[in-house]
């Protein structure tokens, strides 16, 4: 939205300069760095007699003469010398033709515009009418032209004729109010002064007559002599022309535009004559001007979207870096050339026709979507933003363009994610009740199975092996579905993925089969992975089959893998780039995917196989268990081209502790009545739980709810081992477990769960003394758990630990 407003508030910006300028008397206007017009305001067109077209070169307005009246050159232009030598030029004087015959005295003062990196980007140009100050020299050269000569006579006849010459001056220039004109004698000292002067500097003729001139000069010019090196270089070259700062009499300054003439009769001095205009709006003009096209050029050269503009025939006048960048041609390439012919595609006239009907109804800040091609031939989806100008120089039209590729890519990725949470709250939801109804029916059928062992119901067994079967191949897929949905129990820890990957070697190849070579690029310098050591070897497998599938033909299988930062283009680009990596991925040489196949791969359920030949959660389990670890994955494949698939796992942060050979595990001792707290609140769970536990020789007190269990556990009477699930009612299972460790540390404590909740943003260790156990679970795996934390009890009892 930042980008949107700034983008959009840039023409705005730029139109009040303009509407500031084109008001100011002062003829000026702008280039670029060819000399064509960018910008003229409407006392540049009342001068020149026309109104000149945006593009063209402001020389052709009119013919050029010296002041002499001999033909001047376009060439030798006071704008075309400041561009070709890249220097400003003061106060050049020239004579203008305009189209209707008539002549105007100017003098010019042109300034190159560079940019940041110092390369010439135009000119602007400021023309003073020299009109008014031409007549009053006329009236001065007739003064002094009928003014009494001077014969060489004693000092007070040359004083009178002084005066008289001053008085007749004085008559003359009365009439001119716009430039301070009076007479100085040869020593500085004010002879005369007209209504101009007062007018200008703010003393009367009786206050400032007999004062020298240098108290209209700055200290700091005074400082420098300024004053006297007027009159020297006017004695020296026959004239001195400046501009500067001078002071008026109320001690306020303006900007003036000074000429000092020294006059002479008979080559002898009588004095000076000096002519003063107040040029402070001129200058002010001047500034405005230049501030107005560095603020623009500004705006528009660091604006986040490519900038046009375009004149009324769709000819573009301006076009910043970024549109160099975005479509490939330079701005020098551009300029005075048809935007549609360099952006829109050949033929399409959506964008062109949207163009025009913002012209014609004259919209501001409108916005289209279009097809857009850079120099090099690509195409790519642009939005189009557009505002039209009425000036008073012609109509314009500001436009960004901005490239939506990026936009749609992460808007596509955001509906994906979007839609695989909100499955994934589906499946998680699911997969828990279907877990806790399979414990309750596994549990059942192992309690029957021990009774039947002990009772010798045989004809019974084979039924019970099949329920306990189908109960496996369902816990299978509910495990495969709380994996997609972030939601199963893992075990993350340090992994090295290359040696895992290494000793999975021989179950790859068997699983593959011979038609398929498989390749394994594994450097040595793999970072060590923090994940589900179990998890990783089961997505290996599952990408190992998939790829295998996909190839009945034979081809390659490439597993490879590599460190990469969360900054890595490679990465996704979507990690934290203060995050490490280890990246593996699978490639297959097989058939690859269509895009509307790979769009819905990692779906739950959704499959291309037949009927009968695949659940369609073998991808969708790879990528929970990724996102899950705290990882990314993401599939690349085109039709025929084969198919890669790349998972990204954190990189493990700590010490590794170094792998130790097993010691040989002692005969299990039997159960003898240690006392087992079972929190859980699925009556026939609970119930199955209760009765396998008590048969394999533990006493077992039960409780239906964690508030319940939490209760017992705090009541004062001592516990073995407290077996709770997690999703409890009220206070949940872990929560239990660390109420009840805070107190007595050395009580161990078994999780079980359908899933965790919380598995989905987190996987942390468990601590010493407590395990997890997945539903559904069979009685062996439970026993096993049961045993080994009482065993853990036993030794902390040994060892002094209450």
């Amino acid at each position: 939205m930042l980008k949107d407003n700034f983008s959009r508030a840039a023409p705005e910006a730029v139109l009040s300069d303009q509407d500031v300028l084109k008001n100011l008397p002062v003829a000026a206007y702008t280039t670029d760095a060819q000399g064509r017009i960018t910008y003229y305001n409407e006392a540049a067109a009342v001068l020149a007699g026309r109104r000149p077209t945006l593009g063209e070169m402001w020389c052709v307005t009119w013919r050029l003469f010296w002041p002499d009246g001999t033909p001047l050159p376009q060439e030798q232009g006071p704008m075309a010398i400041a561009l070709r030598e890249r220097h400003p030029i003061g106060g050049m004087e020239t004579v203008a033709e305009r189209p209707d015959g008539t002549r105007v005295h100017l003098s010019a003062f042109p300034t190159p515009l560079f940019n940041e990196r110092g390369e010439l980007i135009g000119g602007i140009n400021l023309l003073m009418d020299l009109s008014d100050q031409k007549r009053s020299q006329a009236l001065l050269e007739q003064a002094q032209a009928t003014a009494h000569p001077l014969e060489p006579a004693a000092p007070l006849e040359v004083a009178e004729d002084l005066i008289h010459s001053k008085r007749d001056f004085e008559l003359l220039v009365r009439s001119v109010t716009d430039y301070a004109i009076f007479m100085l004698d040869a020593t500085g000292h004010v002879a005369s002064w007209n209504s101009g002067a007062e007018k200008i500097k703010g003393y009367r003729a009786d206050e400032i007559i007999g004062h020298h001139f240098s108290r209209f000069y700055t200290p700091e010019d005074l400082s420098t002599g300024l004053p006297q090196l007027a009159l020297t270089t006017a004695l020296r070259e026959g004239r001195f022309e400046t501009e500067g700062w001078r002071v008026r009499k109320d001690g306020t300054r303006f900007w003036a535009n000074v000429v000092v003439d020294p006059v002479w009769d008979n080559d002898q001095l009588i004095g000076f004559v000096k002519v003063t205009r107040d040029a402070t709006t001129r200058r002010n003009a001047e500034l405005a001007l230049f501030e107005s096209e560095r603020r623009y050029r500004g705006i528009v050269n660091t604006a986040l979207d490519a900038f046009a503009q375009i004149d009324g025939s769709g000819r573009i006048t301006e076009w910043n870096p970024q549109a160099h960048e975005l479509f490939g041609w330079s701005r020098e390439q551009v300029l005075g050339k048809p935007l549609a012919s360099l952006c829109f595609l050949p033929g399409d006239t959506s964008a062109a026709d949207w163009l025009a009907s913002v012209w014609q109804n004259k919209l501001t800040r409108q916005t289209h979507v279009f097809t857009a091609m850079n120099r090099a031939g690509r195409r790519f989806t642009a939005e189009l933003s557009a505002s039209a100008l009425s000036l008073a120089s012609g109509p314009l039209m500001n436009i960004f363009m901005r490239d939506l590729t990026e936009k749609i890519q992460m808007e596509t990725q955001l509906r994906q994610s979007q839609k695989m949470e909100a499955l994934g709250q589906l499946t998680g939801g699911i997969a828990h009740d279907f877990n806790n109804i399979l414990q309750a029916i596994s549990s059942s059928l192992e309690v029957v199975e021990i009774i039947s062992q002990r009772e010798d119901f045989a004809k019974a067994d084979k039924h019970i092996q099949s329920a306990l079967g189908s109960v496996r191949r369902a816990a299978g897929l509910t495990h495969r579905l709380l994996a997609y949905a972030r939601r199963q129990a893992l075990d993350p820890q340090a992994v090295d993925v290359g040696t895992l990957i290494r000793g999975m070697n021989e179950l790859l190849r068997h699983s593959i089969g011979e038609h398929i070579a498989l390749e394994l690029a594994l450097p040595d310098d793999l970072w060590i992975a923090h994940c589900d050591a179990n998890q990783l070897e089961n997505a290996i497998l599952n990408l190992a089959i998939n790829a295998r599938d996909a190839m009945p033909e034979g081809g390659r299988l490439r597993i490879e893998a590599s460190n990469v930062n969360g900054n890595d283009p490679s990465a996704f680009n979507v990690l934290d780039p203060d995050r490490h990596y280890v990246k593996l991925i699978v490639v297959d040489s097989g058939a690859g995917m269509p895009a509307d196949v790979k769009e819905r791969a990692f779906d739950p359920f959704y499959t291309t196989k037949p009927v009968g030949h695949g659940t369609g959660l073998g991808l969708s389990m790879v990528y929970g268990f990724t996102r899950q670890s705290g990882g990314h994955c993401a599939i690349e494949s085109e039709l025929g081209e084969g198919t890669r698939i790349v998972l990204l796992l954190p990189r493990y942060v700590g010490s590794v502790k170094a792998s130790v050979e097993p010691v040989a595990v002692m005969e299990r001792p039997a159960a003898s009545g240690e006392h087992i707290l079972l929190v859980e609140d699925q009556d026939a769970v609970r119930s199955a739980m209760a009765e396998v536990l008590t048969k394999l020789g533990y006493a077992v007190t039960e409780a239906s709810d964690g508030l319940e269990g939490l209760s017992i556990a705090m009541a004062g009477e001592s516990f073995d081992l407290i077996v709770t699930d997690i999703g409890l009612p009220g206070v949940s299972g872990r929560s239990l477990a660390d109420s009840v460790r805070g107190q007595q540390p050395h009580v161990p404590v078994l999780l079980m769960t359908g899933y965790d909740a919380s598995a989905a943003y987190a996987a942390p260790s468990l601590p010493e003394g407590m395990a997890l156990l997945s539903k559904p679970f069979n009685v062996d795996a439970l026993g096993e758990q049961v045993r080994r934390l009482i065993q853990w009890r036993r030794a902390q009892l040994e060892t002094g630990n209450p």
